[in-house]
Formats: structure tokens, sequence, C-alpha cells
């Protein structure tokens, strides 16, 4: 049984499509719910136009994509931060939502769980969002340890201030060596932790 797993989530551990219709990421349950105001809805698309074809751009470097999609992450993030988002909407936003996990989550997450394996899910997407799908598909388990953009919200539960990975790339896709991943875990766990990892 593997130490660890290390997994993106957008079209990894959630589903691309389903029934011949696109599913949605966590940034596209924001933007497509009923929180969001038709303007707000307007302007993120219209960032996505601008910004994706320079996220799936061959020709472009890692590191000259990079401060794009910080400027887009921020610049979305700003808008939904105008649309005063409370934290108790979030779940019926995924209720409503046609997002779903893979075929045979189920086992994948349980079978992790019950030997005891660490998932460390590392996603550019909404933490909130994310956590939240996992938990309504009733498999978020202990083991499971999510970096992600996260929203914090103020003690009125009204208002929400992104906190970013600040200069971490988490779009691994092209990194078969995982130096990136094993960095971020020792960056973000004690050692102590990761030696108690690497034991169990």
């Amino acid at each position: 049984m593997a130490e660890e797993v290390i997994s993106d989530f957008d079209m990894t551990l959630s589903r691309f499509a389903y029934n011949g219709k696109r599913c949605p990421s966590s940034y596209n349950i924001l933007d497509n719910s009923k929180i969001i105001s038709e303007e707000c809805r307007k302007e993120l698309a219209a960032l996505y136009h601008h910004y994706y074809p320079i996220e799936i751009d061959p020709h472009r470097s890692i590191k000259e994509k990079l401060p794009q999609m910080v400027e887009w992450w921020t610049r979305a993030h700003n808008l939904l931060c105008q649309q005063r988002i409370q934290k108790c909407q979030i779940a019926q936003v995924v209720r409503e939502s046609t997002a779903m996990l893979r075929e045979g989550y189920e086992t994948f997450f349980n079978t992790l769980y019950r030997n005891n394996v660490p998932l460390f899910i590392f996603s550019a997407g909404i933490g909130d969002v994310l956590e939240e799908i996992i938990r309504q598909m009733k498999v978020f388990h202990p083991n499971i340890h999510i970096v992600s953009n996260y929203m914090d919200f103020n003690e009125d539960v009204e208002e929400q201030r992104p906190r970013y990975m600040e200069s971490y790339d988490i779009v691994l896709e092209k990194d078969e060596t995982l130096d990136v991943v094993n960095g971020l875990l020792q960056h973000i766990l004690p050692q102590g932790d990761l030696l108690e990892m690497r034991d169990s």
C-alpha cells in the first residue's frame, strides 16, 4: 500500500463530463450559482475567455503563464468578494450543482481511509467548494488534507476574502518528478508529521 496519495481535484477526482454534458469545476459551481449576480457572472466569463487560452497555450512556458494565472485568480476572487457570499450558502450551491466525483470514488476514498493512507489534494480551485463536494458524497475522511484557495469569512459570515497559495503554481500536470509537491509538503507540514507519515 502507498505511503501517501497526491492528487489534483477538478477533472481528476471530479468528473469531466456525465451523459455527454460537461461537469462544473469548483469555480464554475460558484460562477453559475444563483448567489452570483448576472453582472458578476458576465465579468467572470470575460476573465475566463481572456485567461483560459493563455492557460492552455502549448507555446507558453509555465514561467510565462504563472503571472497571468495569479492575475486571473486575483481578479476572479475580488469579484466573488463583492458578492458577499455567506459560508452557509456553500452547501446549498453544491447541492444545486451537477458536480460529481468519478466512478469508483467510494472505493478509492474508503480504501485509503481504512488503510490509514494520507490523501493530499492540491487544487487551484476553491477549497470550500471542493471540500463540500467530498463531504456531500460522504467520503470526507480524516486522512484527507487539502491545499487550495480557501475563503476567509468574517465573524458575521457576510463577506469573505481570499487566501492564496501566493507563489505556488498548483498546475502540476507536467511535473512528473513531484519535486513541487514534495517541496510544498515539506513547507506546510511539520517535519515530525512527515516522518510519522513515512513510518505509518
